[in-house]
């Protein structure tokens, strides 16, 4: 035996796939995402019950602090023609984009638009006994939406479903497309 002091390994940093941000980002943000969640549940449960446009505002507002508590950016492509103002609209989401597609969605599309409360009533549920009119919307215009995932190496082919995959990659980007309106053909009189 030796009186030599025992052999200590040298301190490795951890290794980080391309792509991906390091340990303590991740927990960072995961931390972010629940003070902020907490937040929007304290304020929805002061919420006055008979008031849509603070419900709705808090719905829009609490999924942007949402997605930016987690490092998403959120990039609205608007359509070569824009949508008629004259005629309500009426969503059609192409494509299931998951719980951060829809908040995703809810900073991105017109509130005013029919199929917009359903979204958020599903990913943001507030309680309000006052629901928002309901309009004639047999003259609506078809709205499609297409919502898309990205980072800073490109489009990801399988969208990230889950927190864990959220909070763990770089510079993720949800492209909101709003596309040509649908049946925006003038009626006959």
């Amino acid at each position: 035996m030796t009186s030599a002091p025992p052999r200590t390994q040298p301190r490795t940093r951890p290794r980080i796939r391309p792509g991906r941000v390091t340990p303590t980002t991740q927990q960072q943000r995961r931390l972010r995402f629940q003070a902020t969640l907490a937040g929007i549940r304290t304020r929805a449960a002061i919420l006055p019950a008979t008031s849509v446009q603070r419900r709705r505002a808090l719905q829009v507002c609490g999924a942007a602090n949402l997605l930016t508590a987690l490092g998403i950016r959120v990039q609205v492509v608007q359509p070569a023609t824009p949508w008629p103002r004259e005629r309500p609209h009426r969503l059609l989401v192409e494509n299931s984009a998951g719980v951060f597609g829809d908040l995703a969605l809810l900073v991105g599309v017109p509130r005013t638009a029919a199929g917009w409360s359903d979204v958020a009533d599903r990913v943001l549920p507030v309680r309000t006994t006052a629901r928002a009119r309901l309009r004639d919307v047999t003259d609506a215009v078809v709205c499609p939406v297409r919502i898309g995932f990205g980072s800073a190496t490109g489009p990801l082919l399988v969208p990230p479903r889950t927190l864990t995959e959220v909070v763990e990659l770089r510079d993720l980007v949800i492209e909101v497309r709003l596309l040509a309106a649908l049946g925006t053909e003038q009626r006959a009189a």
